[in-house]
């Protein structure tokens, strides 16, 4: 959660947290896309 925080750019986690429960198919896009910039592959 503290890497996806800072990806996002959010200061504080509970700015991220409101994606896992307002919006669960947006958090589906935005970790698909984290775990291809995690991997190096960037995040487009």
């Amino acid at each position: 959660m503290f890497w996806l925080c800072t990806y996002l750019g959010h200061a504080k986690i509970s700015d991220t947290y409101w994606y896992l429960t307002g919006a669960p198919e947006l958090m589906a896009v935005v970790g698909e896309k984290f775990d291809r910039f995690a991997q190096g592959g960037g995040a487009s």
